[in-house]
């Protein structure tokens, strides 16, 4: 019997799709094994046929689920719907741009196919990796997944909270940017793994500070809440942007780290202190005995003792006496 008619009588005798077909034969523990001539044959290619079919449909799955890396000319790469990080020093991408030309790309990019544009791809997170392999004319090694709007924001997040944490100013900012762009708080937290009462100072303090001067900053890694919180408070009242417009274009400031030009900016804004001098106080006979430092919330007396020996001394011995003085003539 020819291998056509032999599937046709095979698919005859289990009858119409969704009947279930009673054999009379007892159940056999391994139906390929004893078979003998065509139809051992037939079992055993229907196995092999399922088997390949199977690991085919895993496959599938698999490049469905994004556990596939494929390569991508970067050319055909968009940056994500939100920027995520604040742009990194030259230094730090002329260093990536060395790694990934001497080791190759070690982890892969999470793109998704466009949502405007089926030709192209969208970054979910990576964008240094693709900008670095750009510029190395080499493929961009990457997992491809079909995204939502909101899981892309939250795998963004995810990755670069597990990866690299973002500085506290740079999730704000994030934080603010995705709220701008009408996503939920629900999924905001999500993306940056923190609860309501996090997420509202987050967003409070990247709205308070204007983010001109946050982009001058940059994005501070050494710094936390509470010294941005700090900031926030010294600039209640102020016009930043004309207050520190010549401080924010300096030499020194545009050559310093990130943290330092916020330390400088606190210092420029913080409220500033007038060194008090101390009066010195001469006696009669022209020795300078004392110092005398007067301030609001106290007074500073300083006896020199090398100018008048046993005289500090002198005047502790006597403060019961002159404070008791001070009480008659307040009375």
């Amino acid at each position: 019997m020819g291998r056509k008619n032999l599937l046709s009588g095979l698919m005859d005798d289990l009858g119409p799709p969704g009947q279930s077909v009673q054999s009379t034969e007892p159940e056999r523990t391994s139906p390929t094994f004893g078979i003998r001539g065509a139809v051992g044959a037939m079992s055993r290619s229907l196995e092999k046929l399922s088997a390949e079919n199977h690991a085919a449909k895993a496959l599938a799955e698999r490049f469905a689920s994004g556990e596939t890396v494929v390569e991508i000319d970067p050319s055909l790469i968009d940056a994500s719907i939100v920027p995520d990080r604040m742009p990194g020093t030259e230094a730090d991408h002329t260093a990536l741009v060395r790694s990934i030309e001497e080791s190759g790309q070690l982890v892969p990019v999470l793109l998704r196919p466009h949502p405007h544009d089926p030709s192209r791809f969208q970054t979910a997170y990576g964008h240094r990796r693709v900008r670095a392999l750009s510029e190395l004319k080499r493929p961009v090694r990457a997992i491809v997944r079909k995204l939502t709007d909101d899981e892309l924001v939250v795998a963004q997040g995810k990755e670069n909270g597990e990866r690299r944490d973002l500085s506290f100013i740079e999730r704000a900012s994030y934080a603010v940017a995705l709220e701008d762009s009408g996503f939920k708080r629900d999924t905001i937290g999500l993306a940056l793994s923190v609860d309501k009462t996090e997420l509202s100072r987050l967003i409070g303090v990247a709205r308070a500070i204007p983010r001109s001067l946050v982009n001058a900053i940059g994005p501070a890694p050494k710094v936390g809440r509470r010294r941005w919180m700090e900031l926030e408070v010294l600039l209640q009242g102020r016009d930043a942007a004309a207050g520190l417009t010549e401080l924010l274009m300096s030499h020194p400031f545009l050559a310093s780290d990130s943290d330092a030009r916020f330390a400088s900016v606190c210092a420029a804004l913080s409220p500033r202190r007038e060194k008090a001098r101390a009066a010195i106080w001469t006696a009669e006979d022209g020795r300078r005995v004392a110092s005398i430092d007067r301030r609001p919330e106290r007074t500073m007396l300083a006896v020199d003792e090398k100018a008048a020996p046993g005289f500090g001394e002198y005047v502790v011995e006597r403060l019961a006496e002159l404070y008791s003085d001070y009480q008659r003539t307040r009375g």
